[in-house]
């Protein structure tokens, strides 16, 4: 099973293998395998081919590591741990990625105007709630009162898994540092009522 944008660098036999030793990967790695085919087979993709996209390259993948994990007798918390280690790799990728228009001098400019076409094609309705709050030039402000994620992750019994995407958030949109700041005090995986995220222009902190 290729984890094209969560496992980078690698397939998942490899991962497992390099990380638990050649049976207990094997094992760990069908198991996935076995999980992500079912999970494919039975989707709901929402008629959307951009929801279908999140849930077979990001959603499914991840989340059948982490059950494939669990059923070989990981605790939550270990399987939780390991997971998260891999997704971070990818979003360290997309820090780096964004940083290069964190350092350009008009960097939360260009962000603000591209900022509702991109969420508009990429985050659509039939997987997010989307409430924009404040939209100037001091701040991108927008509440997400649905998630496709905590959807997803929640019909498979394992809503604490959606919070290992709101970590990705955090670290990727760190990049756009030092001239766009990422803040939010919550999201739906960590049991607020919505996940807010407010982009700062650094020059009026």
């Amino acid at each position: 099973m290729k984890i094209n944008t969560l496992l980078i660098g690698t397939d998942l036999k490899s991962i497992c293998i390099e990380k638990y030793g050649n049976e207990k990967g094997l094992y760990i790695c069908n198991k996935a395998e076995e999980i992500f085919q079912k999970m494919k087979d039975e989707a709901d993709y929402r008629n959307s081919d951009v929801i279908k996209e999140h849930m077979t390259k990001i959603i499914f993948p991840v989340l059948a590591y982490y059950m494939a994990l669990l059923e070989y007798s990981l605790s939550t918390n270990d399987a939780y741990v390991y997971t998260l280690e891999e997704t971070q790799k990818y979003a360290t990728l997309l820090k780096i990625k964004n940083q290069k228009l964190g350092k350009m001098p008009f960097s939360y400019y260009l962000f603000k105007l591209c900022c509702k076409k991109v969420m508009g094609k990429n985050y659509p309705d039939e997987g997010w709630e989307t409430e924009w709050v404040r939209y100037d030039n001091k701040e991108v402000h927008f509440n997400l009162k649905r998630c496709v994620y905590f959807e997803v992750t929640s019909q498979y019994g394992h809503p604490e898994l959606c919070t290992v995407f709101c970590a990705n958030d955090t670290t990727s949109f760190s990049g756009y540092l030092p001239n766009i700041k990422f803040e939010r005090s919550g999201t739906i995986g960590e049991g607020k009522r919505m996940c807010d995220f407010h982009f700062k222009n650094s020059k009026y902190i």
